[in-house]
């Protein structure tokens, strides 16, 4: 009898009718004489019901009572720790699923479901161990395979990342998690048309998935594809009106390259027009979202918008209000100050957030900032947004009093865990180059919240208070450009650490021709601007013998459309661009540097001048022509030759600079003095101590202001 009635019970739950199965599992569960294992099974189907029926408590205890009575019963373990998930209960699932494992290592999906609660904790080594054992005890698990190349890539490990996730899809072509984290995967190589293949084939798989077409719109944009962009925006957002990231890059994607300056111009105005309509629409969007989701929406930066070298106060500070507004009117707790210790005695707690402490410009310039906080007197919490394990990430691992790694976390997933740590003040590195960053950055999680010049150009976000910048960079008219109050520190802000220069730089190593001028612009494409091209090649046509050295984009449209703009400033001096450029292809840190040592002067960029790329030059050796610009962005590597005491090599205007550029280029013995006065100086520009012992004090006393 109880058989056919566990049947019965299990046919209505197929029909998709939980109260009736409910109502049958009651009656059945009624019976005092029902047998321990029919009791069990009886206890499990009502718990399906209460599940469907979202009456999650309910599944709880019943999957409990079942354990209890069958408490080598793996499955059961493992259904309690889905029930456990969805009452919010996430501790308790971890030790239910870590349970299942242990009284059936054999079973594939209790080991996967452990690997999801420990990525879940923020235990990503652990997760990947479990998802290793799932696929070992079922090779042909795909969603095990999908999670594990999922989890190594979030640990750094790109190239068993993409083995596991093509051995998803393999095995099933609809494994969508699988396609979205290689598509991610090519995104971050810069394999931008294949990334958006994989993107349009997953909006293909699942009509009412939004957020594939927003991606596919967002890589489609890394490649300049702004008209196919706009399409998968507007896709997206008839799948989803309360997409806000897709309503945001549908207003506000600008191209990465602009033809000439009168393109710049209009692609401002579209940026303000942009503006001015998100004003009514974002909140619209966002009217239905939870507070939750509404902060996960707003992951953007307007990262192009300061390559144009303008002044991007008016617009950086409509944004912030427009996003602060938002944040008000659905998650409101998240803009109010936060409790703040009362630090008497203690050390004074303070936090650093950032995608970037690795080996890049931001990981090199402030490693240190870091590092060299006396412990004495700060408590240093350090929330790293990417995965670890390079030199810099190490270091920052071992000085830290603690080390939060949370790579993939959400804004509303960040948002309590730093609030919860009770910090007394916050500092972003950076904000404008990753969005994860920026929309965190637009909540109040501590009492002081602070940026630095990472991306040298101001927030406009009413929750910064401060903008950490340099003295020697900063233009007299500097505070007027920033919404924070601008904090000068001496130097170049920061204790910079000498690269160490390989020997053996050889020229033919990089198919580079001997005995020739070479003219170095080691820039993103992307920071070079259209009055960069007419100085660079007025340089050409004054020094008939030099060649230009330049690096490719991350992609061949990019390389081509910024090739053909250089080319024709060429054409209107009569120079061939194509029989002097040599366009390099990216490459490790220490080739870079050797490509340094191989040229004979850098042409510096005025809108968006060489920061840590001068840095690099310098530790060459190498000669660098500037010409300063009108905001701190581009006045960089001026700083830079003033410590080091070559400003002869700062430019008054354009014929200044193709002058220097061109004595620089054919004065052999001048450009020899010049390298030997780079070595004398240089002392003074690297392993300064002053910047860092003046951030401590400014730290303490935005504390104490507060």
């Amino acid at each position: 009898m109880s058989v056919t009635a566990l049947s019965a019970i299990e046919t209505r739950l197929a029909a998709r009718d939980a109260a009736g199965a409910r109502l049958a599992a009651d009656a059945l569960l009624a019976d005092a004489q029902l047998p321990v294992r029919e009791r069990v099974a009886a206890l499990k189907l009502r718990a399906r019901a209460h599940q469907d029926l979202a009456d999650f408590r309910a599944a709880v205890a019943d999957l409990e009572g079942a354990c209890a009575l069958a408490p080598a019963d793996a499955r059961a373990s493992n259904e309690l720790g889905i029930a456990y998930i969805d009452a919010g209960e996430n501790g308790k699932a971890l030790a239910a699923f870590e349970r299942a494992t242990k009284l059936d290592p054999r079973y594939a999906r209790g080991w996967n479901n452990y690997g999801n609660a420990l990525r879940s904790a923020g235990r990503v080594e652990q997760a990947a161990n479990a998802f290793n054992e799932a696929v070992s005890v079922d090779i042909a698990y795909a969603m095990a395979w999908a999670n594990l190349g999922v989890v190594r890539r979030e640990l750094g490990n790109s190239a068993a990342a993409e083995s596991a996730l093509t051995r998803a899809i393999a095995l099933d072509p609809r494994q969508s998690g699988a396609i979205r984290a290689l598509a991610a995967l090519r995104r971050e190589q810069g394999r931008f048309d294949e990334a958006a293949s994989l993107y349009g084939e997953m909006a293909r798989l699942d009509p009412r998935d939004a957020n594939a077409l927003h991606l596919l719109g967002a890589t489609l944009a890394e490649r300049d594809d702004l008209e196919g962009a706009q399409r998968a925006f507007t896709a997206a957002l008839a799948r989803d009106a309360g997409l806000l990231r897709a309503a945001i890059a549908q207003r506000l994607t600008l191209p990465m390259l602009c033809a000439n300056a009168q393109a710049i111009i209009a692609a401002r105005a579209h940026f303000h027009s942009g503006l001015d309509a998100l004003i009514d629409d974002l909140p619209r969007r966002a009217a239905t979202l939870s507070a939750e989701r509404t902060i996960d929406e707003l992951p953007w930066t307007n990262f192009l918008l300061a390559y144009h070298g303008e002044n991007d106060r008016p617009l950086q500070e409509d944004y912030g209000r427009l996003i602060h507004g938002v944040i008000a009117a659905r998650a409101p707790q998240w803009l109010e100050a936060p409790y703040r210790r009362a630090v008497g005695g203690a050390r004074i707690r303070v936090g650093f957030v950032s995608s970037f402490f690795r080996e890049c410009t931001t990981g090199r310039y402030f490693e240190r900032w870091i590092t060299d906080l006396p412990r004495d007197r700060f408590e240093v919490f350090v929330y790293h947004l990417r995965p670890p394990g390079d030199a810099i990430g190490n270091s920052l691992f071992e000085r830290a009093d603690r080390y939060r790694y949370l790579a993939q976390w959400l804004p509303s997933h960040l948002a309590p865990l730093i609030r919860g740590d009770s910090l007394d003040i916050l500092v972003y590195p950076e904000l404008g180059m990753d969005a994860t960053t920026f929309a965190v950055a637009s909540l109040k999680l501590a009492p002081v919240q602070c940026v630095a010049w990472g991306h040298p150009v101001t927030t406009g976000l009413p929750t910064i208070d401060t903008f950490f910048s340099c003295a020697a960079m900063e233009p007299s008219d500097g505070d007027a450009h920033y919404t924070e109050r601008l904090i000068r520190l001496p130097g170049i802000g920061t204790r910079y650490r000498m690269p160490i220069v390989p020997s053996d730089a050889d020229r033919a190593r990089f198919g580079l021709p001997l005995d020739i001028p070479l003219l170095l612009c080691p820039q993103s494409l992307f920071k070079i601007h259209p009055d960069d091209d007419a100085r660079m090649a007025q340089v050409l046509a004054t020094v008939p013998l030099a060649h230009l050295v330049l690096f490719q984009g991350r992609h061949p449209t990019l390389t081509a459309r910024f090739t053909e703009r250089l080319r024709a400033a060429c054409r209107a001096v009569s120079v061939d661009l194509d029989a002097r450029i040599h366009m390099l292809a990216q490459c490790n840190h220490d080739d870079y540097l050797r490509i340094n040592a191989c040229c004979d002067a850098m042409l510096d960029t005025s809108r968006w001048s060489g920061g840590n790329t001068a840095l690099d030059a310098l530790a060459c050796a190498l000669p660098i022509v500037a010409f300063p610009g009108r905001f701190m962005r581009g006045r960089q590597s001026m700083a830079m030759l003033r410590q080091v005491g070559v400003d002869d090599l700062l430019a008054r205007d354009d014929g200044d600079y193709v002058a220097i550029a061109a004595r620089v280029a054919t004065d052999s013995d001048w450009r020899q003095s010049l390298r030997a006065r780079i070595v004398e100086g240089r002392q003074k520009l690297f392993d300064d101590p002053a910047p860092t012992a003046a951030l401590a004090e400014s730290l303490s006393a935005l504390v104490q202001r507060a």
